[in-house]
């Protein structure tokens, strides 16, 4: 594999695309991996901090409605 933007050997693919990143191009960027509520309620998530990021897709912030997959 070779890295989205300069073609040179990937070292890593984003967690969020899949897209390839050399050393040089890849950036991170928090990734939710669970969500849970608490002991008291309150809405809690399980975070990797520096997950692998290309810098090229838009990771949304929200859900996107498929209505197609009914």
């Amino acid at each position: 594999m070779n890295c989205i933007h300069c073609d040179r050997s990937a070292h890593a693919n984003c967690r969020f695309c899949g897209r390839s990143v050399c050393k040089d191009h890849l950036q991170t960027m928090p990734y939710i991996i669970d969500l849970y509520s608490g002991e008291s309620g309150e809405q809690m998530a399980i975070v990797v901090p520096d997950a692998v990021y290309c810098g090229i897709c838009k990771p949304r912030e929200r859900p996107v409605p498929m209505p197609e997959l009914k």
